[in-house]
């Protein structure tokens, strides 16, 4: 799931402090079982994640998310190993050599130093599990990959979940006309343009189908300040932010519509040799049926009923009925809601 500000900084903290732990108890144990390792580990240990966090936020994020793979590891290993070390000498020259720094570096015999080798090799280890982990979380998702590791859905169970179908429009078209590599290269860079809306939203992509992403949030989120319908409209704007790029690049600014509905669904693990955290139910198939309806009813956004109803409570916006329908597999006719064209501030 994605984490707005606070969130991410209590994450960053609990990181933080598990780190601290971590490298007071490598300090005390190797180097000297003294305050100045309780001291120089709590600062080193505390900082390192959040140094870490910063290079992701604006360097990673930024320039490197969309690079190849293997390139971008070896990258943020050196970028991780530098703030490591960086952080390290700090505090090691602070706590146990008083402040002389110049005592530190006068020589470089401290490099073939026994301790300075098990360090750099701790750094090396906390380089790859920071490597290992984002990569697991790009690839699975965050929150998706603490559920699996300790079991979390390994029985089924109820949630009551608000669920996004967004795909884009006349996307065979679309496909047809510019190819279907390029086609592939738009979806992507499509995907990668709303990620940002909905992690400030509070929701996460559960996955992608084709051209189509499904995102979801907890009842709670969806609702609280109309997150879901703040999402629909931050990636509108993300996508006219960029439409000199699309123009460019594509020939066409890439146009979508959402289904959005919510209630319970049972989810569990899926899968054996390759796992994950699946949702089904009646609520993902109506959903699907509301983002179908978009085209018959000519809107880029339909919303059921009773999601409306709720998110009216918030005061954010104000909903109209854009008509009743009968989507496919129900028996009687579901009426659907759309965004009045004023919404509220």
């Amino acid at each position: 799931m994605a984490r707005t500000n606070d969130q991410k900084r209590t994450i960053s903290l609990k990181s933080s402090f598990i780190s601290a732990a971590i490298t007071i108890v490598f300090m005390y144990v190797i180097y000297y079982q003294g305050w100045q390792s309780i001291a120089a580990g709590l600062c080193i240990g505390f900082l390192v994640p959040i140094g870490i966090q910063v290079y992701t936020e604006f360097i990673y994020k930024k320039y490197l998310v969309r690079w190849n793979l293997l390139l971008v590891i070896i990258i943020n290993s050196i970028a991780q190993l530098i703030i490591i070390f960086a952080i390290a000498m700090l505090f090691v020259g602070i706590f146990y050599m008083r402040g002389n720094f110049e005592e530190i570096f006068k020589n470089y015999n401290f490099l073939v130093n026994r301790y300075y080798q098990v360090g750099i090799i701790f750094g090396l280890i906390l380089s790859f599990l920071f490597n290992f982990f984002t990569i697991l979380e790009n690839l699975i998702g965050h929150h998706i990959l603490g559920k699996l590791l300790i079991g979390v859905y390994r029985r089924p169970q109820e949630v009551d979940r608000v669920f996004m179908f967004l795909d884009i429009k006349s996307s065979t078209s679309i496909a047809e006309k510019i190819g279907h590599l390029r086609f592939m290269s738009l979806v992507n860079d499509f995907f990668h343009d709303l990620a940002e809306p909905v992690r400030k939203s509070k929701g996460e992509i559960y996955k992608y189908v084709g051209d189509e992403a499904i995102i979801t949030w907890t009842k709670k989120n969806a609702i609280s300040n109309s997150n879901c319908i703040r999402c629909f409209l931050a990636i509108s704007d993300s996508i006219q932010k960029k439409s000199d790029y699309y123009l460019k690049q594509y020939g066409l600014v890439p146009e979508f519509k959402a289904g959005l509905h919510g209630g319970i669904t049972v989810t569990g693990e899926l899968g054996y040799t390759r796992r994950e955290i699946a949702f089904m139910g009646d609520v993902m198939n109506t959903t699907s049926r509301i983002e179908e309806a978009c085209k018959t009813l000519h809107e880029t956004l339909l919303i059921s009923h009773s999601i409306a109803t709720l998110l009216q409570t918030e005061g954010h916006y104000t909903f109209k009925e854009a008509g009743k329908v009968k989507l496919r597999g129900k028996e009687n006719d579901m009426l659907l809601m759309t965004l009045d064209p004023s919404p509220r501030k």
